[in-house]
């Protein structure tokens, strides 16, 4: 009989030790995640860094190219009105190639405005030094439109369409000209402030996305080593007074773990597997309590498909029978219910042990604050989690969550 027994103590032993690896495992695997979920980050920062100096769209251009079309009909028809006013014949074809040329001569430098807009801004910290060298660009931009305005007015018009010369040209709309420019830079200056703040936008949002999946995956990781304390804390009582369930104990808590460590890593499952799993503790709970252990469920067909959070009916059932039925003696009575009420799921948890709960988020053990917090991540305020005793003794626990099943993913 003391072989047997040193024997059941060595076997157990040596599964805890398994238990414990594998545990140890899990949690190197979601560190790994985690450290490649932050990799992830930096190299779409990186990406983002290095993308602003590249043009945002075909539809700027195209919209660039709609706006000096517009300015030059306008500035067409305001040639012609002053025509027609001084009664002077009004020669359309002409005057509409003269302005064509003059605004889209002048479009021709907005690709190296955008560059240098994008290149060295006029921020705040830098505007004062970088003022004198966007005073000297556009003033010779102005000079390089004109000579070149003065270029293709003889090729296109003719010589004789020349009546001033280079210098006078210059001279009357230099200024003029200068200011266009100016507004040009106002303008790219917007554009690309805005697109500036779009994109923080989005990496705010990409960051937050990212450090969520992180917090739930330090959450799920917290969970999983806090049951696994508890079960092996069981097999050890159980290893002096009973080795043959102790083991049995232990090879299912060894098939758990398994299955969690092949489990999809997502954070929510349909309710259907999660029952399925919680099945899988509930066989270890039952090596514990023996008969004493009643549990009945009621699970609508209608719900079956929900989403739940991964590994959250599992703490609820736990709190039941650590705080409550394991306080008592007798029978043992746990209640799993499911029901979807308007736009929620409501899970309910009822034990009919010694009724002892808290208030608010003091004296919740680590399985309901955990649950909570991992509630809040997921859901925001549009969940809950209430702890409170029952008329006729015991405690229930109820979660509500929003209805969401495969179907509506």
């Amino acid at each position: 009989m003391r072989r047997v027994r040193k024997r059941s103590l060595v076997e157990a032993d040596s599964s805890q030790r398994v238990a414990g690896r594998r545990a140890r495992t899990y949690l190197r695997r979601m560190e790994g995640e985690a450290t490649a979920a932050r990799s992830v980050i930096g190299r779409a920062t990186k990406d983002r860094t290095s993308a602003r100096g590249t043009p945002s769209g075909a539809m700027f251009w195209l919209v660039g190219f709609g706006a000096w079309t517009a300015l030059a009909l306008l500035a067409t028809m305001q040639t012609a009105m002053s025509f027609s006013m001084r009664g002077q014949p009004i020669e359309w074809p002409r005057l509409l190639t003269w302005r064509a040329i003059d605004w889209y001569s002048c479009a021709l430098f907005v690709p190296p405005l955008v560059w240098l807009v994008r290149r060295w801004p006029l921020e705040r910290a830098t505007w004062p030094r970088r003022l004198p060298m966007y005073i000297g660009v556009t003033m010779v931009a102005a000079i390089a439109k004109y000579a070149l305005l003065f270029s293709l007015q003889g090729a296109v018009m003719g010589p004789t369409a020349r009546m001033q010369s280079f210098g006078m040209v210059l001279a009357g709309n230099a200024i003029s000209e200068v200011m266009i420019f100016w507004a040009v830079v106002g303008v790219l200056h917007a554009v690309e402030f805005y697109r500036r703040y779009r994109e923080r936008e989005a990496l705010t949002l990409e960051l937050r996305s990212q450090l969520s999946q992180s917090q739930l995956d330090v959450l799920r990781a917290q969970l999983h080593p806090h049951f696994l304390f508890n079960v092996l804390n069981a097999a050890t009582v159980l290893v002096h007074r009973d080795p043959d369930a102790a083991d049995a104990m232990l090879t299912r808590l060894g098939e758990l773990l398994r299955h969690a460590l092949r489990s999809d890593p997502r954070h929510e499952t349909p309710l259907r597997e999660e029952l399925e799993l919680l099945d899988r503790y509930l066989d270890i709970m039952r090596t514990r309590f023996g008969d004493r252990l009643t549990v009945r469920r009621t699970i609508p067909a209608d719900v079956e498909s929900a989403l739940v959070p991964t590994f959250v009916l599992q703490p609820l059932v736990e709190n039941a029978l650590e705080h409550g039925v394991d306080r008592v003696e007798g029978s043992a009575h746990v209640e799993i219910n499911a029901e979807r009420d308007g736009d929620h799921l409501a899970l309910r948890v009822r034990d009919n042990g010694a009724g002892e709960c808290a208030d608010g988020h003091a004296g919740l053990g680590i399985g309901l604050t955990n649950t909570r917090a991992r509630l809040a991540a997921l859901y925001g305020e549009a969940a809950s989690l209430a702890l409170r005793p029952r008329s006729g003794g015991g405690t229930e626990v109820v979660l509500r969550l929003p209805f969401r099943s495969l179907a509506n993913t």
